[in-house]
């Protein structure tokens, strides 16, 4: 073969090779390329997720502690408050306890939403949605105890500090039975040993995925579990203790703790104002000095009632009668001199309102008895202090 043709054969030959190695070498270069920047990319993408994920656990941490603080304070209550003592209204028995547990409902409300709240941005697999769990469940937990409590013993929530005043008392719910409270403190109990259960799977969780979510330690029911003041068992035995204080009983008292006359009282003469209490209730009596208003056609009174029991009162009935109390043989004022008014009023426990009762007509130169009374309720046993009465004279 001619040399010439045998060059030509190579130089084909080198020609053919060399553009796939080419187009390899090109393939492999964007194949690193592609593959270097997916490395970077999730690089990126794993510090994100970290720092996600402890910033979550640093935000939640104060609701977990928060938590752990306020199951630790309703389990003080609950240890304690069949035992506790009675005081002078407001700081009564049922008055603690009405408080604490209301404290409790408001307080695991809010951790439950700020726990709900503390995303996004979302952290790894479904940490943010087991920890909402925890937290609605012990505020569900919390409100079905108050409401079973409340029923039990016949209490009503306190008013909301902030919240518009008003003498109206909250209409408590149809009153359950012992075995029907203990029946329901049970369930509250298994919820909020769920809720346990459901924080330790939480924190299991985070360990074998190595989530670096920190989280406290949160326990509301310790062990063991059936000597927990906020465990099912005793939960559900604390309904009867709870029924038989004697402190925790339903206590009526409704007392007049002042009352003013319109006009006032001139300078001499009897006394033209009532100051009462609920720790030392009297009956005013009028004595032979009346008590002398100045020259008027009309006398009304402001009357303050104050509930010195230990349970609302709804429907108060206050009176005002007046009548002629002149000396025999005098004179008779004009029919129309004489009378009554009423007002009625709500009251919850420790609570005080005034009312103007309305205007009734008088005569000059005339005596008068006014007597201010409270339609006590059926439960209330000593009427001191729901009645009060003034010797009137309206001068000329």
């Amino acid at each position: 073969m001619p040399r010439a043709r045998r060059r030509r054969r190579r130089s084909a030959g080198q020609r053919g090779w060399g553009r796939p190695i080419l187009v390899g070498l090109a393939a492999a270069f964007t194949l690193l390329v592609i593959f270097g920047s997916l490395i970077e990319i999730h690089t990126q993408s794993s510090g994100y997720r970290t720092s996600t994920d402890t910033g979550y656990g640093a935000l939640v941490s104060g609701v977990v502690e928060a938590s752990n603080r306020t199951g630790a304070e309703l389990a003080a209550l609950m240890g304690t408050a069949a035992q506790l003592p009675n005081q002078q209204v407001p700081h009564t028995a049922r008055a603690e306890v009405q408080q604490g547990l209301d404290q409790a409902v408001l307080a695991t409300a809010q951790q439950a939403y700020q726990a709900a709240h503390s995303v996004p941005p979302v952290p790894t697999g479904d940490v943010s949605s087991r920890l909402d769990r925890v937290m609605d469940d012990r505020a569900s937990a919390v409100s079905g105890l108050r409401s079973t409590i409340d029923q039990l013993l016949g209490m009503v929530p306190l008013p909301v500090s902030g919240a518009p005043a008003t003498s109206v008392a909250v209409s408590s719910a149809p009153l359950i039975s012992i075995s029907q409270a203990a029946s329901a403190m049970t369930a509250e109990g298994l919820l909020l040993q769920g809720a346990d259960d459901g924080y330790r799977e939480l924190l299991a969780y985070l360990r074998l995925h190595r989530i670096p979510v920190h989280l406290p330690k949160s326990s509301w029911v310790g062990a063991p579990v059936d000597t927990a003041a906020l465990g099912a068992v005793q939960l559900g035995a604390t309904a009867s203790a709870l029924s038989a204080s004697v402190a925790l009983i339903p206590f009526h008292r409704l007392v007049i703790t002042a009352v003013g006359l319109r006009p006032p009282a001139v300078a001499t003469g009897g006394a033209g104002i009532v100051a009462d209490s609920c720790s030392d209730p009297q009956s005013l009596v009028p004595g032979a000095s009346p008590t002398v208003l100045p020259p008027t056609t009309s006398v009304s009174a402001v009357v303050t009632v104050t509930n010195c029991g230990t349970v609302p009162e709804s429907g108060v009935v206050v009176t005002s009668v007046l009548a002629v109390a002149d000396p025999t043989g005098s004179a008779p004022p004009p029919a129309s001199s004489t009378g009554g008014s009423r007002a009625t009023t709500s009251l919850r426990s420790g609570a005080s309102e005034a009312l103007t009762t309305a205007d009734q007509a008088v005569s000059s130169g005339h005596r008068y008895t006014l007597t201010v009374s409270i339609a006590i309720p059926a439960g209330q046993a000593d009427p001191t202090g729901s009645t009060q009465q003034f010797l009137l004279e309206i001068t000329g």
